[in-house]
């Protein structure tokens, strides 16, 4: 906790002929990070892979072309099943699989071709119904030329002045008027410049078929309907596969994963013709644990030693150790930066501050108990992996706004208890008075107290922010020394000290119009540590640092967002709440007074309404919750730039040796 976990440098030698044993007992282990081998010398080479891992990697290509096709995904982790039988079974069940799955997907691919062509053409022979034609009498003519189509005017008459031998048929099809028109071809140019100038004209392509429409029709729509039922009976079958080989499937691939993560280690290690040698990182409290495994698995024939040679803090992998409820807020941290190796890691902090600056600005009841649902829900459904994490933050935040909808006495904006505001006495839904717990008597109404609230946020504020000043003091000792740390963070913490001290006392007496209180002990105080931490800052970063501290002045004010937002939200419940209860569900005071109609538009409003600010509750609060982690408090401590601790091995979830 507060830091990432200590790390040791690791060297591992061995012969050629033990790499094997080494490689499986590394990732059986599942804690060193392998350094991968880069510079190519005379004597040492990268790796090669093992001989097994081109056909490993041909196998889990195909298992898991075979697993998409069949839509198979993740399940949860059972009783893992034992690896020993897999292999024997691998080969011929994929190449089954294989076989299988792909001639039926062909098939499938077939069919879908002729269903659609089917429909093509039935939808081609369906507007011929308005006509009194079998298909034979439109085609097979040398001198008449067939048009068919659709068109709203009264085309004979001027046929007629082309040519008085014609024949057309007109009929009607869909509401729409359906001609078929035989004309000697002599005429076929300037019948097609007629109908072209015919807005209303729509050419219809006729189908080379024979027979009547409706009898054709009828027989396409059986060969569809047979296609459609083959179509069915083959997903049938595929998800009869997917049932019985689904579990094979999601182990195979486990075991192919772990199999072929094994054999491509050697392309990260040094190799000679005779030996290899692995560069790495492992946690210290583990170095015993590994050096007793490879001691096991090679017979003592592997060297092991810690190598002390100094290295870049950014070299060194990081593996972050938080307690269970500061585990998920790494993913705000990974979001921004993975910490450095000798950097306090912000996790431990944010586990705290990150729901509590969402609490106070979400702060009602109701919006906290549909969130806290959601993401109970999500955290069920995502067992690993960012949205578990994700959810389980806001688990976290939405239960803490509970507490602090209870102190505002907010459920969906309507008030939980009787409180006065203004000097009006608003009902809540209890119907009772706040309890007084510490001296505070609840509700705390936020538009009754927004001058307290304010005050709070901005004390809030400046404690985070020197926080961060304090943890960054630490680092620069660390990293430069006391004078460092004192020029660089130590004046930045006087200044914000000092500015407070002063700045306490003197607005009262600005706002009062009273004298500036000189002879004040505290304004005194305040006002020489604000000038002392002012000379120290231009002492170690010269003039124009000078320019920097409206920025500290600016960081403290933006934490009265917290309330800003919160009284955004609580400001859009009510207004929902006041214009469908008064207009349309209780006007006057008389429930549906308007009439049942209007009740029900009211309830529309409260229930769109209120879903809209519930978005803006989940979105706003947590925005601007990790705005002010990321800006106000990481800029005073927080660089980042480490490299994320990955283990050489597999978190097993299917499977055992």
């Amino acid at each position: 906790m507060l830091k990432p976990t200590k790390m040791t440098r690791v060297m591992i030698a061995g012969t050629k002929d033990l790499v094997v044993p080494t490689i499986s007992a590394l990732h059986n282990l599942n804690v060193l990070h392998i350094t991968d081998y880069s510079e190519e010398t005379e004597h040492f080479k990268i790796g090669r892979p093992l001989k097994t891992a081109s056909k490993l990697s041909e196998y889990l290509l195909s298992l898991r072309s075979i697993s998409n096709q069949l839509g198979i995904s993740e399940k949860e982790s059972g009783i893992k099943k034992s690896t020993k039988e897999l292999p024997s079974h691998i080969d011929e069940k994929i190449t089954a699989l294989q076989q299988d799955v792909s001639s039926r997907f062909d098939e499938l691919r077939g069919i879908e071709f002729k269903i659609k062509e089917k429909e093509d053409l039935a939808s081609s022979v369906k507007p011929f119904f308005g006509l009194p034609l079998s298909f034979e009498a439109y085609n097979g003519y040398e001198t008449v030329k067939v048009y068919a189509g659709y068109i709203d005017a009264n085309i004979e008459s001027n046929l007629s002045r082309i040519t008085k031998n014609y024949e057309l048929f007109t009929g009607e099809y869909e509401k729409r008027k359906i001609f078929a028109l035989f004309i000697p071809l002599v005429f076929a140019d300037e019948v097609q410049k007629l109908l072209q100038d015919e807005r209303s004209y729509v050419e219809l392509k006729i189908p080379q078929l024979k027979g009547n429409p409706p009898v054709i029709l009828d027989e396409l729509e059986k060969e569809i309907s047979a296609l459609h039922e083959k179509h069915a009976s083959i997903k049938s079958e595929l998800e009869n596969i997917k049932k019985e080989y689904s579990e094979f499937i999601i182990e195979a691939d486990e075991y192919l994963s772990i199999e072929t993560q094994k054999a491509e280690a050697p392309l990260r290690f040094a190799t000679s013709p005779n030996a290899f040698i692995i560069d790495g990182w492992v946690p210290s409290r583990n170095f015993d644990e590994i050096e007793t495994k490879l001691q096991e698995s090679t017979g003592g024939l592997v060297y092991l030693t810690k190598i002390d040679e100094e290295v870049k803090e950014e070299d060194i992998p990081i593996e972050l150790e938080n307690p269970t409820l500061a585990k998920p807020f790494e993913l705000l941290i990974d979001t921004f930066a993975t910490p450095k190796y000798g950097e306090i890691d912000p996790a431990s902090v944010l586990f705290i501050t990150f729901p509590l600056f969402y609490a106070i600005m979400l702060g009602d009841v109701g919006y906290a108990i549909i969130v806290a649902a959601m993401a109970y829900i999500i955290k069920n459904k995502f067992k690993t992996g960012g949205l578990n994490a994700l959810a389980l933050i806001l688990f976290l935040s939405s239960i803490l706004s509970i507490l602090f909808g209870f102190i505002y006495g907010e459920f969906f904006g309507f008030p939980i208890f009787n409180v006065v505001v203004h000097g009006e006495l608003e009902h809540g839904l209890l119907g009772i008075a706040g309890p007084a717990i510490a001296g505070i008597h609840l509700p705390v109404h936020r538009f009754g107290e927004v001058q307290s609230l304010l005050l709070l946020t901005l004390v809030i504020g400046i404690i985070h922010i020197l926080l961060g000043l304090v943890i960054g003091f630490r680092n620069h000792v660390i990293e430069h020394g006391l004078k460092h740390a004192i020029f660089a963070k130590g004046s930045w913490m006087m200044i914000l000290i000092g500015g407070v001290m002063a700045i306490a006392k003197l607005m009262p007496a600005v706002m009062s119009k009273l004298p500036v209180p000189t002879n004040d002990p505290v304004f005194a105080v305040g006002g020489g540590l604000a000038i002392i931490g002012l000379i120290l800052l231009i002492a170690g970063e010269g003039f124009i640092s000078i320019l920097e501290i409206p920025t500290l002045l600016s960081n403290v004010l933006s934490y009265s967002r917290i309330l800003a937002i919160g009284l955004s939200s609580a400001g859009i419940a009510l207004a929902v709440n006041t214009l469908s209860m008064n207009l349309f569900i209780k006007p006057g005071g008389v429930l549906m007074g308007k009439g049942v109609v209007l009740a029900l538009v009211g309830v529309v409003i409260l229930f769109i309404g209120h879903l809209i600010n519930l978005l803006l509750g989940i979105l706003g609060p947590g925005l601007h919750s990790l705005r002010l982690q990321y800006v106000e408090f990481f800029t005073k401590f927080y660089e980042g730039g480490g490299k994320k601790y990955v283990p050489f091995g597999y978190n097993r979830k299917y499977t055992e040796e």
